[in-house]
């Protein structure tokens, strides 16, 4: 198995388009139950909590995505499109349980679930390039709280 998590080809030959959206499509498969689920603030603590669980053990849907945005950034563009789609995918997962969250009244009306949902993603890979750099899966616990505490600002008070 190469550095891609590939059998066979070049060493450092980047995935097929083919193997890179069903990689993609795995680590959907994964994530997907998750942000559907999102209802409530106390929800994304909960997905925070089970992204660093995965985040904690390399073969379970979370580093997967951190490898292909790491080493297809010189890949060829189909690959990096399936990419980019599935990074705007999960965003939208996202998105769509913010805009429940703030449906309920939790958030404040004018909280953008868009913007929030980026600045959750961004925290995500962020977390992971420093927790996979470092080995040290507590930076990207502290990347998804602060995150959490973006989030959090926009919570109406009662």
């Amino acid at each position: 198995m190469d550095r891609y998590g590939q059998d066979g080809g070049r060493a450092d030959a980047p995935p097929a388009e083919e193997a890179v959206e069903a990689r993609l499509g795995r680590l959907l498969a994964i994530q997907g139950p998750l942000p559907n689920n999102l209802h409530s603030v106390r929800d994304l603590v909960q997905w925070r909590d089970e992204v660093v669980r995965l985040g904690q053990r390399r073969d379970d849907g979370i580093c997967p995505l951190g490898d292909l945005a790491e080493l297809l950034a010189d890949g060829d563009e189909a690959a990096r499109s399936a990419v980019r789609a599935c990074l705007a995918a999960w965003e939208s997962l996202l998105a769509g349980g913010i805009t429940r969250i703030r449906e309920s009244g939790e958030l404040a009306a004018d909280a953008d679930p868009e913007r929030l949902a980026t600045s959750l993603m961004a925290a995500l890979q962020g977390g992971l390039l420093l927790a996979r750099t470092t080995r040290d899966v507590r930076r990207l616990e502290v990347a998804l709280d602060i995150a959490l505490g973006y989030v959090r600002a926009h919570a109406v008070t009662l």
